[in-house]
């Protein structure tokens, strides 16, 4: 176990070591300011770009305008992306000839891909043609999560300005965010994939040897060749060709998450090499911690980014700690009879079941931590597969709105939130008008922070209940009883929080549930940014106060802890209910 403890010891040094000075970078690529040799590069890019939409770069927005901006980009991305996943039949870039998408899961994607969810009701490989890869989708990774960095600076702005009422512009926000801050880190994590494997073209698919043969029964089941039961045997496989590794690497670094394969990071074409998982798991919560640490920057005091940052840190050392505990200790079934291998020495022990050997229980659990805590959604094991309470973890992290660093932006201003709230509360409890960074939070203030904590649960449970309702709900399950409710649950879940990792055994191409989710991720996407914009522009226009002998400290140990409760209050007991009919229940059912 000590050497497990270490190599998440040395994970998340590494991440809080690249975060710190990616987050100086980030507020000076923001502030317009010059970088050193990308300024020579990229500022004449940067300013044909607002030649070309007729931007000008030195007007400043106000809330409305801001968010206006933001609704009218995203809207025209959905509908150019929905129009090209409905012709991609007709369209280059297609040499296994795949048709267009179905009008509802055409629809799904869309909108997934234009929230930063990434929900996939489809398998990448089969579905979808080289063009909508690389043009429709890769393109989306990068715009959406700078759609988050933006609103979360115009955030910034509001906070610490005195009077302006400006947030900054949102295009040119955009434009930096893609240029300065997403290119350039995925271009290195792209190189990396590449050396190590990964593939980057446009050939048309391989077909490669097997080394042993393999049957299929008469229900499609995988036997031995030689098997009586074979109705067929089958010598030869397909590889998966194109530009696999470019959106790879801003699947993972913009929390993103969909695969180019159905089966995503655990892919050996996606994630080939121990080095490429070490890679692309720092990246999956690298720029989110980066914008905690810019925020103390920003506001002049990195006290306030350093709590913020304990509190999330602490929750996530938690859910990395006990997803590992439940993963090693697998179940009574697993672990009777000495049956199944528990140990770790010298080989991969405890709940080996949907994960890749050479990662196994540790960099399995590891990533779904990190993969759940960001709204990612890559995994590199089926969750599906996970002990019951291993699947509840990163079902909880997603349903605490994915605030524990959550994702490119949208994870800060949520946990943003949660600070107003924790303040109110406090400031109530002794008596004292709240503040924070110096400025006095009044009812328009406290209505959009509670939209912000409440949107996520609220969403989840209502989808769920739609879910569960519908009796082409069950037709999709794998399973029956309290896990196959963890499996809608779960697909609730993640595409409430944004996030788009699924329990493999649900097959969500369905017009309902592509319809329901699609409206799931639209409006927790979509209703927390009009909130952050809102809360930015009210404040804006707030004086700063004295700080008086009586004002709450925002950056102790104690508003750490009372910011934790809260989040925990707000989102884990709003979700106990759901949860103990699902992964809990199926928990009890097993220490029968």
């Amino acid at each position: 176990m000590m050497d497990e403890l270490l190599e998440y010891g040395i994970y998340l040094a590494l991440l809080v070591a690249l975060a710190v000075p990616l987050s100086a970078y980030m507020n000076r690529v923001m502030a317009g300011e010059k970088v050193a040799v990308l300024s020579r590069v990229l500022v004449p890019v940067e300013n044909a770009v607002y030649r070309v939409i007729r931007v000008d770069k030195n007007e400043s927005m106000g809330w409305k305008k801001y968010l206006v901006s933001a609704f009218a980009f995203s809207a025209l991305c959905l509908v150019g992306l929905f129009a090209l996943l409905m012709l991609q039949g007709v369209l280059p870039l297609n040499p296994e000839g795949l048709p267009g998408l179905s009008w509802d899961l055409a629809f799904n994607t869309a909108v997934s891909f234009v929230t930063n969810t990434n929900w996939q009701a489809y398998s990448g490989e089969a579905s979808l043609s080289y063009f909508s890869q690389a043009i429709g989708l890769t393109v989306q990774n990068f715009v959406t999560p700078a759609v988050g960095l933006a609103v979360l600076f115009a955030l910034f702005r509001g906070l610490v300005s005195t009077g302006d009422r400006g947030l900054g512009n949102f295009f040119v926000d955009v434009t930096r965010a893609v240029l300065f801050v997403l290119l350039p880190l995925s271009l290195v994590v792209a190189i990396v994939d590449v050396q190590q494997g990964s593939p980057q073209n446009f050939n048309e698919y391989e077909t490669v040897q097997l080394l042993e043969p393999v049957g299929v029964d008469a229900d499609g089941n995988i036997v031995e060749a030689d098997d009586p039961a074979a109705v067929k045997t089958i010598d030869q496989a397909t590889v998966p060709m194109g530009p696999q590794a470019s959106q790879v690497a801003i699947k993972q670094l913009g929390t993103n998450g969909g695969g180019f394969n159905g089966v995503n990071s655990a892919s050996a074409l996606e994630n080939p090499t121990p080095l490429t998982n070490l890679v692309q798991c720092l990246s999956l919560l690298l720029i989110p911690v980066a914008c905690v640490f810019s925020f103390g920057r920003f506001v002049a005091d990195r006290r306030q980014g350093r709590a913020v940052f304990a509190a999330m840190f602490i929750l996530l050392l938690v859910a990395l700690v006990a997803i590992a505990v439940f993963e090693q200790t697998g179940t009574p079934q697993l672990a009777a009879d000495g049956q199944v291998c528990m140990g770790t020495l010298d080989q991969s022990g405890g709940n080996m079941e949907g994960k890749e050997t050479r990662f196994g229980v540790t960099d399995s659990s590891l990533w779904a931590a990190f993969t759940t805590a960001a709204s990612n959604g890559s995994v590199n094991a089926m969750h599906d597969s996970f002990t019951p309470l291993g699947g509840m973890v990163p079902m909880v992290l997603m349903a605490l709105g994915e605030v524990v660093f959550g994702g490119v932006g949208s994870g800060l201003y949520g946990m943003l939130g949660f600070v107003i709230l924790t303040v109110f509360i406090a400031g109530l409890m002794v008596g004292r008008t709240p503040e924070y960074l110096g400025k006095k939070i009044g009812p328009k203030e406290m209505r959009m922070a509670v939209i912000l904590c409440i949107t996520t649960p609220l969403l989840i449970l209502v989808s769920a209940t739609v879910l569960a309702l519908d009796p082409a709900t069950a037709a999709s399950l794998n399973n029956s009883g309290a896990h196959g409710f963890s499996e809608v649950l779960y697909a609730t879940v993640s595409a409430g929080g944004n996030n788009g990792s699924a329990f493999a055994g649900f097959n969500a191409n369905t017009q309902m549930i592509n319809v329901v989710l699609g409206l799931e991720m639209l409006a927790n996407r979509f209703i927390p940014i009009a909130a952050a914009l809102v809360l930015a522009g009210s404040m804006c226009t707030r004086q700063k106060v004295a700080v008086g002998a009586g004002t709450l400290s925002t950056s102790n140990a104690l508003f750490v802890f009372l910011l934790i409760l809260m989040v925990l209050l707000v989102g884990a007991l709003t979700m106990f209910p759901a949860l103990a009919l699902g992964p809990v229940a199926e928990h009890l059912m097993m220490m029968l």
